[in-house]
């Protein structure tokens, strides 16, 4: 039977990386379940490569964030549909993980909070509303903007960044597709040249992985650099239920070769605080004092163990 036209004309079309078909996607629904899922699994390591090659980049974006967080300035996350839930969840863990002021964290996200439930992808085209909710953020000079968009070219992304530059505002742009307005437009571009996604177009399957990656290492980079992770552990977490207080108990131990009913006072004198504990418990200082030892260190532990 000959190719319908339409076919023939999806095959010779020259199509983003991000829109265009896996070859592996044909016929993969008449393949068994395990087969199915162990072809996602490798589309999706294939993924996770991308950020291999671009570590040069990651590095670069991740010294520009030090350098905003170290100095007092304010971070912000940009993005839509997908990318923009990727770019949330990364903003939202940093405060818990490794003690980011929260009140010095940005959302930018299409369509705004009332559009996390439904996700209409309208908001996405509106380029001048990405400019205005980057007004209403208060991020400007000395500050840094991340915004992520698997095609490189989500108009709402672009209107964040273009405003960012008008202030001086850094940017990290991160995209699935090379030479495109996200990274031609970011201060420090990274490309993750993902394979094309087993099911075309839906970029929260690999894009997306590769995206949440490149976010972490690029985070617990900085918190490496800042003190906020020290012998692998997260020091400057907030211990606000349970789980976390038993850890931050346990990470003290580690550091300081306490008993357990030592940290546990420790902490509770230190409100949850990690660092302070430490320093009370290894050189016997009170709460305020060893409040003041870390101001003076930039609240950085690791001179001190």
């Amino acid at each position: 039977m000959a190719k319908s036209k339409e076919f023939q004309s999806f095959r010779t079309m020259t199509l983003p990386t991000t829109e265009d078909r896996d070859p592996l996607s044909i016929g993969l629904s008449q393949k068994a379940d395990e087969e199915i899922l162990s072809i996602m699994l490798d589309r999706q390591v294939a993924a996770l490569t991308a950020a291999g090659k671009a570590i040069p980049q990651i590095a670069k974006a991740a010294n520009a964030l030090q350098i905003a967080a170290s100095s007092g300035g304010k971070i912000g996350y940009a993005g839509a549909g997908s990318a923009g839930l990727t770019a949330i969840a990364d903003c939202l863990e940093l405060p818990g993980t490794f003690g980011f002021q929260a009140d010095r964290m940005r959302i930018l996200y299409a369509g705004g909070a009332e559009n996390l439930l439904h996700l209409e992808g309208v908001h996405e085209d509106d380029s001048l509303a990405g400019a205005d909710d980057f007004r209403k953020s208060g991020l400007g000079n000395g500050d840094i903007l991340i915004g992520v968009s698997a095609s490189g070219s989500t108009p709402y992304t672009l209107g964040t960044f273009r405003a960012a530059k008008q202030v001086g505002t850094a940017t990290i742009g991160i995209a699935n597709n090379p030479e495109t307005p996200l990274l031609s437009e970011a201060d420090h571009p990274i490309f993750l040249q993902t394979p094309p996604e087993i099911i075309a177009g839906s970029t929260r399957l690999g894009a997306a992985s590769a995206q949440k990656a490149v976010l972490n290492m690029i985070s617990t980079l900085v918190a490496l650099r800042l003190g906020h992770a020290v012998r692998g552990h997260m020091v400057n977490l907030v211990a606000d239920n349970d789980k976390l207080r038993q850890r931050a108990q346990r990470i003290l131990q580690d550091l300081t070769g306490c008993a357990p009913d030592a940290a546990a006072q420790a902490l509770q004198s230190a409100n949850g605080r990690v660092k302070v504990a430490v320093l009370m418990l290894q050189d016997g200082l009170d709460v305020n004092a060893a409040e003041n030892v870390l101001a003076l260190n930039d609240g950085n532990l690791r001179p001190f163990l």
